[in-house]
C-alpha cells in the first residue's frame, strides 16, 4: 500500500472563505484545515480547564511551589461547508478534519495593564492530537499560577493561546529534478542566522530567489519550484519549533550538522514526496472562562494543594503524560523511575513505579537520595497490553532516560504502544452506532479486536504493539431504524474522527435529469423530493420542467441522514392529466433518464428502479 495514500496532496487545495481543504492523494477523503482555535468542553458544557496551585510545605523553590494548567485545545473544523465547496466539483467527495501532527500551545496577554511572568508566556508542546483536541499542560512558576488565577476570578489580566501546528500531506509537485550536497545547501539556507531555526515563510523566500543557492537542476522551472523545494527541505531536515515570538510566523528548526552526510543528495520534484505544512491559530477565552466561572465558582477550575514537607534526601518526582482518553485493553501505562547504586548509601539500584490513570494521567513517586547526592534519575516507560488469545503483554522502553528534574511529561512516542484513537460525532451517534474491528498481527499471530460507540460512549482508544503488522481499521455504520448499515473503506489505525461528511451519501446530491422528447414534443414538469422530505406531508416538491428544445437540467438537494440519502419524483398535474404517483426511492449516484411522458426509460429503470442498493462510501 502506497504510504502516502489519504494524506492531503498539498498541491490540490479547495479554498473558499468559509473552509479550506485539501484534496486526498491516490483516494479517500478531502482534509479540511480548522478555521480556529476554541477551548474545549466537558460532557456538561464547561470550558475543560484546570489550575492546579501546589504548595510542598516547607519548599519554596520552583519545584515545591508551582502551578500545573491543564487545558484542551478545540478545533472547529467547517465540515459540511467545505463538504458544499467539495460537492460542487466531486460528485460523492467526502470530507474530514485534517490530522494535525504536532504543535505548540503558548499563553499571551491581550491587554497591557498587567506584565505577566515571563514563564507564563513559554510555548509549550501540545499533547496528545486529535480532531476532538489537544490537550495542554505547561508546569508554570507559583507567581504565573496566581496571575491566572486573578485573571479567572475577574482580574484585569487577560489571556488568549496561541497554538501552532503543522499537518503531513503530500509535497507541492513541479517537473524539475535537483542535485545538492545537503551540508552545502543548509549552510546557504541558514547564513547569517544565530541558531538552526527559520521561518518556513523565509525558506520558501529563499528558493523562490533560488540564485546562489549550491543547487543544479534540470527541467521545466515553474513557480511551484520553491515550495515544490520547501516542502521536501523541511520534512528531510527540519522539524516544527515554537515561533521566537507571538507575532512571528510558523518556525522550524534544521537538525544539526553533524547530522548530515556530504555527499550529493539528487530529488525528482515531480514525484509524490512526504511534507508538513504549518498554521497558526489564536483564541481569547477570558470572557468564556469568566462566563463558566461565575456560573460554577472559582473553586470549579482552580485546585489548591498542599503536601507535608519532605526529610532530607527525599524527593517527589512528578509523572504526567499525554495520553489518549477511554484507553482499551490496556490495564496499566506509566513509568518507572530508576536509581542506580551509589554504595555505600545505595549499594543496590532501586526503582519505584507510577501507574497512570485516566482522566489526568499524573502520578508521583517518592525517592529516597543520600544528603550529598546530586539529584537525578531514569525513567523508563512502560504500558500493559491486553492481546485477545494470549497472555497480557508488557512493553517496556529499551533504555531508561536520564532526568535531572522534578518533572516529567511523558508523550505517546515515549511508549513502544500506538493508539488508534476513534471518536464519533454526536451527530452520527444521534442517527446510528459505530462499530469498529481492528485488525492487526503481533508474533505470528493475526488478532481481531472489536468495538461499539455509541452516544454514551462516543470514544475509544486501542492499544496495538508498535511492531505489530499488517494493522488495519474497518469502520461501519448501523442506524437507528434498523436500516442497512454504510461501511467505510479500511483505515489505517490512528487519530480518526467519524462525522456525517465522511460518507458519500450525505450531504448536497446533484441529479442530472433529462427525458427523451425524439418521438414526441411537449412539456415535462417534475416534482421532485429528498427522501427525507418524502416524510414530511407539508414539505413542498421542487419543480423543474424539460422540453423538446431544453431536455435535460439538473436538480440539488441535501441529505440531511446518510441512511436515507435518495429522492422520488413524480409527473406534475397538468389538467386535466392529474399527476403521476410518486416514484420509489432512486439512488443519487445515477442520472434520472425519462421517456417523453415521464416514466423511467427502459435503460434507466435497470439500474435505478427501487429499491437500489446504496453504494458503500469509500
Amino acid at each position: 500500500m502506497n504510504a502516502l495514500a489519504g494524506l492531503p496532496d498539498f498541491s490540490a487545495l479547495v479554498s473558499s472563505e468559509v473552509a479550506t481543504a485539501f484534496a486526498p492523494f491516490s483516494g479517500g477523503s478531502y482534509a479540511v484545515v480548522p478555521q480556529r482555535a476554541m477551548l474545549a468542553t466537558d460532557s456538561n458544557g464547561n470550558p475543560d480547564v484546570l489550575l492546579e496551585l501546589f504548595q510542598q510545605m516547607g519548599d519554596f523553590t520552583a519545584s515545591g511551589s508551582h502551578a500545573v494548567l491543564d487545558l484542551t485545545v478545540g478545533w472547529d473544523f467547517p465540515l459540511d461547508a467545505a463538504l458544499a465547496e467539495v460537492r460542487a466539483n466531486v460528485a460523492g467527495g467526502t470530507v474530514q478534519p485534517l490530522s494535525i501532527h504536532s504543535g505548540f500551545a503558548r499563553l499571551y496577554p491581550t491587554s497591557t495593564q498587567v506584565a505577566p511572568a515571563a514563564d507564563l508566556l513559554t510555548p509549550v508542546p501540545l499533547g496528545w492530537l486529535s480532531p476532538d483536541g489537544a490537550r495542554w499542560t505547561p508546569r508554570l512558576s507559583a507567581d504565573a499560577g496566581e496571575l491566572i488565577k486573578g485573571s479567572l476570578a475577574g482580574g484585569s489580566l487577560l489571556l488568549g493561546v496561541r497554538v501552532e501546528f503543522d499537518a503531513a500531506g503530500v509535497a507541492q509537485r513541479t517537473p524539475v529534478s535537483v542535485q545538492f550536497d545537503p551540508v552545502a545547501l543548509l549552510n546557504a539556507l541558514l547564513a547569517g542566522k544565530a541558531s538552526r531555526s527559520m521561518a518556513v515563510a523565509d525558506v520558501l523566500a529563499v528558493f523562490t530567489q533560488s540564485t546562489g543557492l549550491p543547487l543544479k537542476t534540470s527541467g521545466t522551472a515553474t513557480p511551484d519550484f520553491a515550495q515544490a523545494m520547501t516542502d521536501r527541505v523541511v520534512a528531510t531536515f527540519a522539524s516544527l519549533t515554537a515561533a521566537p515570538g507571538l507575532s512571528d510566523p510558523s518556525t522550524v528548526a534544521f537538525v544539526d550538522a553533524s547530522a548530515l552526510t556530504p555527499g550529493t543528495i539528487a530529488w525528482d520534484l515531480s514525484q509524490p514526496a512526504l511534507a508538513y505544512r504549518q498554521w497558526v491559530l489564536e483564541l481569547d477565552a477570558t470572557s468564556e472562562l469568566r462566563a463558566a466561572v461565575a456560573k460554577n465558582g472559582l473553586d470549579f477550575f482552580v485546585k489548591e494543594v498542599t503536601a507535608p514537607p519532605l526529610e532530607a534526601g527525599v524527593y517527589s518526582i512528578d509523572v504526567t503524560a499525554n495520553l489518549p482518553p477511554n484507553r482499551n485493553g490496556v490495564p496499566a501505562i506509566g513509568a518507572n523511575i530508576e536509581l542506580a547504586a551509589n554504595p555505600p548509601f545505595r549499594p543496590a539500584s532501586s526503582s519505584v513505579q507510577v501507574v497512570l490513570a485516566e482522566p489526568s494521567d499524573r502520578g508521583s513517586a517518592v525517592v529516597h537520595l543520600s544528603p550529598d547526592e546530586p539529584f537525578g534519575y531514569g525513567v523508563r516507560s512502560f504500558a500493559l497490553l491486553v492481546i485477545p488469545g494470549t497472555l497480557p503483554v508488557e512493553l517496556d522502553a529499551p533504555a531508561a532516560r536520564p532526568c535531572s528534574d522534578a518533572w516529567v511529561t511523558l508523550t505517546a512516542d515515549d511508549f513502544l504502544v500506538t493508539f488508534a484513537h476513534v471518536t464519533a460525532a454526536d451527530r452520527l451517534l444521534a442517527l446510528a452506532t459505530v462499530t469498529i474491528a481492528l485488525q492487526y498481527t503481533y508474533g505470528g499471530r493475526a488478532t481481531l479486536q472489536q468495538f461499539t460507540l455509541t452516544s454514551a460512549n462516543p470514544s475509544v482508544s486501542v492499544g496495538i504493539p508498535r511492531d505489530a503488522t499488517s494493522a488495519s481499521l474497518q469502520l461501519s455504520a448501523q442506524p437507528s431504524d434498523g436500516g442497512a448499515p454504510l461501511a467505510l473503506a479500511a483505515m489505517q489505525p490512528g487519530r480518526i474522527n467519524v462525522d456525517l461528511p465522511l460518507f458519500r451519501e450525505y450531504g448536497p446530491h446533484t441529479i442530472d435529469v433529462s427525458a427523451d422528447f425524439s418521438s414526441s414534443g411537449g412539456t415535462l414538469v417534475l416534482e421532485l423530493q429528498s427522501e427525507g422530505q418524502s416524510a414530511d406531508p407539508t414539505a413542498t416538491p421542487d419543480l423543474l420542467m424539460l422540453t423538446a428544445a431544453q431536455p435535460s437540467s439538473t436538480w440539488g438537494y441535501v441529505a440531511a441522514s446518510p441512511f436515507h440519502p435518495g429522492y422520488r419524483y413524480r409527473r406534475s398535474a397538468t389538467p386535466p392529466t392529474p399527476a403521476s404517483a410518486w416514484s420509489p426511492v432512486l439512488s443519487p449516484f445515477q442520472p434520472l433518464l425519462l421517456d417523453a411522458d415521464g416514466t423511467m426509460s427502459a435503460s434507466a429503470s435497470a439500474s435505478t428502479s427501487a429499491p437500489i442498493p446504496l453504494a458503500a462510501s469509500s
